[in-house]
């Protein structure tokens, strides 16, 4: 499977830009078409929009020297109302979300705008923490993985585009939950070969305890410079008496993080 369509959303942050890169390093590689997307309310700061404007326009150029087929797109009212409206006109078939600095996937009571995309957004969703501006081409890329994958196939698929664009190295994270069983389970088994199909370098490593510290000591200790880790299937109850691994990393990633949730 290869992307066709990719959208990016483009704000006044810095941050924007860095997701966008990941956007344009994808598109170049799929030889997808690229969509920068941006949607301000009325009433929005001058100074906001100068910023927004002058990301696109760098953005632009970028896309457009790779050979990208590039378009821009501008709509005024709510992100949350236009975006999913836009995506499922326009058929893409993956959205790249940076979180704002104000913006916590996983908080307690979910009105973030990340969590109205959740629900609403119809393609493959790739949520983006930045937080190191100055690493935008991951060669290290982290995967922690739980005993079951669902939509292994996909999330394979993700990564390995991700992995081949930037060619970078995989190492595949598996919390052993307090077991002694040195070997990975089977689904990680299946999920690295299939990688390897793809022809992805793959390194596999494992650790125990609190599933959160242990992904973040990992990330650090092996110098990794992207997370990447699927969107928690846990619901409110869940997520009340269990935690939120994926939250937990995602609100203070040690490198730039991505939330990967494949279409609904």
């Amino acid at each position: 499977m290869s992307y066709r369509k990719i959208f990016t959303v483009v704000n006044e942050h810095t941050a924007s830009t860095v997701t966008a890169n990941y956007a344009i390093s994808l598109a170049a590689a799929d030889k997808a078409e690229l969509v920068l997307y941006t949607a301000h309310g009325e009433g929005t700061d001058e100074t906001i929009l100068r910023h927004t404007e002058r990301h696109l326009d760098h953005l632009f150029t970028v896309a457009f020297e790779l050979d990208i087929a590039v378009t821009r797109i501008t709509e005024a009212g709510s992100i949350t109302r236009l975006l999913p409206q836009r995506v499922q006109a326009e058929r893409a078939d993956l959205v790249f979300y940076p979180l704002t600095p104000g913006e916590r996937y996983g908080a307690t009571l979910p009105r973030h705008t990340v969590h109205h995309l959740l629900r609403t957004i119809r393609s493959d969703l790739a949520i983006m923490r930045i937080v190191h501006m100055g690493k935008p081409h991951p060669r290290c890329i982290l995967v922690p993985l739980g005993g079951v994958i669902g939509d292994s196939k996909r999330r394979v698929q993700f990564i390995a585009a991700l992995a081949k664009s930037f060619h970078s190295q995989v190492t595949l994270f598996h919390l052993a939950a307090g077991t002694a069983d040195k070997e990975m389970p089977g689904d990680i088994a299946q999920f690295r070969e299939e990688l390897r199909r793809h022809h992805v370098t793959v390194l596999e490593r494992s650790g125990r305890g609190h599933i959160g510290r242990s992904i973040t000591v990992e990330a650090i200790t092996r110098h990794n410079d992207l997370i990447v880790i699927g969107a928690s299937e846990r619901g409110p109850l869940r997520r009340l008496f269990f935690g939120n691994p994926a939250g937990d990393v995602m609100h203070q990633p040690p490198c730039n993080s991505l939330l990967f949730r494949t279409a609904p």
